[in-house]
């Protein structure tokens, strides 16, 4: 039934943004808004933080009681605030998220002496307060804000705000640039930094599975569902664990389970009445409208669409709007009802052009603050002035056209300053997606988009020579984060980067590939100076590092290293990639690690003959005894 598939990706689950405590304090159940029993002032933020997703609007209030004390200390008062904003977005009240992300920013840069990691949270929490009050341009602003303070901070913090980063950039992906597999990328590699710190997150696993939905992989979707149920479980994410389940509904109902799909919906309302959480139950809702309307309930399916509408028609919640606006057109449409198919279209046309218009306003305003100063001020109402005494003197002819014009003006006016905002929220996604936080590094995705130029035909130098891929990994890495903790990792991971770019030519590739692994690519180079490249790297890298006070260690490497093409004389086909010189090279490392601090490398004859790639790749050992390979090795 295709229109059924249709309909439950249009009403797939809303998205959540992610916050830093979101993946540092669970969240837990209880509906309570009291403060323990001690009374303290830590005890009653903390008591906040849990009940900020669980029972956002008694979180509210045990926020605004705390807020209440004029003696509160700063970051007492800025750590309320993150819980106050977090749940007013929850609950919908936009405008005074917004407010309140607003207040948390200008504590900050009044109070210059906070400590940089205390900083880098409470500016996490400012961006996705602003991101879950859809003013995803103020959100931007301070998402690149916070990730250049992640560079500076280093340590686990850094890491932590990538994975927010990563999670809420791809929110803007796929919420508001339509480019789902933009996101999937940006919540893999969240996925993966969010595992190597050895833990699991219910939010960013809903987020994965929600933008899959939208991109028509129901099966990944659905395990990533499960692995998000059992995290939210396991955390008491009352308020995930009920959106996780209703998106469930929604696979189901487009498998044609319209049974259990009902089931596990009005189970999900229910959870989600009771927290509140307005915005998952206006979105489950208009699922289940839509399942009622294809079981033939039409006039059900039109007042279930009513109900979701009425949860979220003065809130912030301008998607689940849309979805519940949407579901009642359809309910409509099935009914016979023309005139009120008219108007709810209308309707939805006007929240649309809202919206709209509230992104082009806020960027307007920037722009305003950021570019107007006293001088052009006065100007400005120089010509303002000028204007007024001539317009006195036109006639009504001339007056009129003077305001087409103007009128022309204000809509181009507005079309470059959107054009702007776009632009400019391009660039921003862009520049916190291209660099490791920890090392400052580029990282793995932007690597691939160097390679990529380096492999195009106007990139190849002299014949006799190829461009060469080095794999660099630290010996014995996990040994260090076992017995010294994972702080020590991070600091050689920064100390073995910095000595990598010292080493390395301004025009080589130099990007930390993943975990202790590093690349290098050098263009142009001959076999006997890629092997003098891999010895020096070998050198360069090895050294004594401090790993706690007092106490340090020898450092070693080993490196891997292969040509692209990987044959002088094949210019096309597998083996002419740098991803193929990438498998080749990692086998060589994995021949240098056997010895530790190390090198080995495999270069390609002129033509291989009847050798084929995958031989070779199966089998490097007997390609070299067969002459098709050189292999090298060194000290």
């Amino acid at each position: 039934m295709p229109n059924k598939k249709i309909d439950m990706l249009r009403y797939a689950r809303p998205s959540l943004p992610l916050a830093l405590l979101a993946l540092l304090v669970p969240a837990l159940a209880s509906p309570v808004a009291a403060a323990p029993e001690s009374g303290t002032v830590d005890a009653a933020i903390d008591r906040c933080l849990e009940l900020r997703r669980s029972a956002p609007q008694a979180a509210v209030d045990l926020a605004d009681s705390i807020l209440a004390s004029d003696a509160l200390p700063v970051e007492a008062r800025i750590k309320t605030l993150t819980c106050l904003g977090g749940a007013a977005g929850i609950s919908g009240d936009g405008s005074r998220a917004a407010e309140v992300a607003t207040q948390i920013q200008t504590l900050v840069d009044d109070h210059p002496d906070l400590p940089a990691p205390f900083v880098l949270r409470a500016l996490s929490h400012a961006g996705a307060i602003f991101h879950s009050a859809g003013r995803t341009y103020q959100a931007e602003t301070l998402y690149a804000r916070v990730s250049d303070i992640a560079r500076r901070t280093g340590g686990e913090d850094a890491i932590v705000t990538q994975i927010v980063m990563l999670t809420n950039i791809g929110l803007i992906h796929a919420d508001y640039l339509d480019s789902p597999e933009v996101a999937e990328e940006n919540y893999r590699q969240a996925l993966a930094l969010t595992e190597g710190l050895g833990r699991r997150d219910a939010t960013l696993l809903y987020n994965l599975a929600v933008n899959r939905v939208r991109m028509g992989r129901d099966a990944e979707a659905l395990d990533a569902l499960e692995r998000a149920e059992r995290s939210a479980d396991e955390t008491g994410n009352v308020l995930v664990r009920a959106r996780v389940r209703s998106a469930r509904a929604g696979l189901l109902a487009a498998a044609g389970d319209t049974q259990r799909a009902r089931a596990l919906l009005q189970e999900s309302i229910a959870v989600q009445k009771e927290l509140p959480d307005p915005a998952g139950e206006a979105a489950s809702l208009s699922v289940l409208s839509t399942v009622q309307r294809l079981a033939g309930e039409k006039l059900l399916a039109l007042r279930t669409a009513e109900e979701a509408l009425q949860r979220v028609e003065r809130t912030s919640f301008q998607k689940e709007q849309v979805q519940a606006l949407e579901a009642k057109v359809a309910a409509e449409a099935a009914l016979g009802r023309t005139e009120a198919v008219v108007a709810t279209t209308r309707r939805l046309h006007a929240l649309q052009m809202t919206a709209l218009k509230e992104q082009r306003l806020e960027i307007l305003a920037d722009l305003q603050a950021r570019l107007q100063d006293a001088a052009a001020g006065r100007e400005l109402e120089r010509l303002r002035h000028q204007s007024e005494v001539q317009s006195l003197s036109l006639d009504k002819t001339r007056l009129a056209r003077n305001f087409t014009v103007a009128l022309l003006g204000l809509l181009a006016l507005a079309a470059i300053a959107f054009g702007l905002m776009q632009y400019r929220r391009h660039r921003l996604l862009r520049e916190l997606s291209a660099i490791d936080p920890l090392t400052g590094l580029p990282n793995r995705r932007t690597a691939t988009g160097q390679l990529n130029a380096l492999a195009a035909p106007a990139a190849r130098g002299p014949v006799d020579t190829r461009h060469v891929l080095f794999l660099i990994d630290i010996d014995h890495f996990k040994k260090i984060n076992d017995n010294y903790g994972h702080h020590a990792g991070d600091g050689v991971l920064i100390d073995l980067s910095n000595r990598l770019k010292a080493a390395c030519r301004p025009s080589d590739i130099v990007a930390r590939w993943g975990g202790e692994e590093f690349l290098v690519a050098c263009a142009d180079l001959g076999c006997d100076q890629a092997a003098a490249v891999a010895e020096r790297l070998r050198l360069a890298l090895a050294g004594d590092v401090e790993l706690v006070s007092g106490q340090s260690r020898m450092l070693t490497v080993s490196v891997g290293f292969a040509p692209f093409p990987f044959f002088s004389g094949v210019r096309g086909g597998e083996a002419a990639g740098w991803a193929y010189a990438i498998r080749l090279a990692d086998r060589a490392l994995y021949a240098a690690k056997i010895r530790r601090n190390a090198w080995a490398g495999f270069w390609g004859a002129h033509d291989p003959g009847q050798v084929t790639a995958e031989d070779v790749l199966d089998a490097p050992g007997a390609a070299v005894l067969a002459g098709t390979i050189t292999g090298l090795a060194g000290p």
